[in-house]
């Protein structure tokens, strides 16, 4: 599912979901697995090398909750012949964290932001992820691309092919 959303009504929802994680630990139901979280993200834009976007930036999420709550998490998008990975470790800037029985990311753009929400079944075995695209008042999404180039939407960010998977243990390990 994908939406546009004002950038004001992000941040609110932002804002809630981290006071929230700081009242909320983890589900013991949600301990030593990992979640995996796949979709495709397209905005159509123009570039800062002059030429338009065409690639659909494939983004792929692996959340490690450890035996002690903790989030791991690795990040990895490609889009054409580009592609990139992150790492991060409980201390990097709370990007992901539980909201309740939810885990939720927002990553910030040069304007605009995407978050996501991921929702579990009652005994954690599967989940369902929602993806929203939040833009600055007044001003189009803007990003910097796999390619290393400032792009400046043109018209509405489209997040297609979502899926949600919650496999036992710690996948990073693997």
């Amino acid at each position: 599912m994908s939406r546009i959303v004002s950038w004001n009504a992000l941040l609110v929802c932002v804002s809630a979901s981290f006071f929230a994680f700081t009242a909320s630990a983890a589900p013991p139901q949600a301990l030593n697995k990992t979640v995996t979280v796949k979709y495709g993200h397209f905005t159509p834009a123009t570039c800062s090398n002059g030429r338009p976007n065409r690639l659909t930036r494939i983004i792929t999420q692996q959340i490690y909750v450890s035996t002690q709550g903790r989030l791991f998490a690795r990040t990895s998008a490609t889009a054409g012949s580009a592609s990139r990975q992150k790492d991060l470790a409980p201390s990097s800037s709370g990007q992901y964290r539980f909201s309740g029985d939810k885990i939720v990311s927002t990553r910030a753009a040069a304007s605009g932001a995407i978050q996501e929400t991921i929702t579990f079944d009652s005994s954690y075995q599967s989940c369902s992820a929602e993806v929203v695209t939040g833009l600055d008042a007044g001003k189009p999404y803007v990003w910097i691309s796999l390619f290393g180039h400032t792009c400046t939407a043109t018209g509405k960010s489209v997040v297609s092919n979502v899926s949600c998977s919650v496999s036992p243990g710690n996948s990073f390990t693997d």
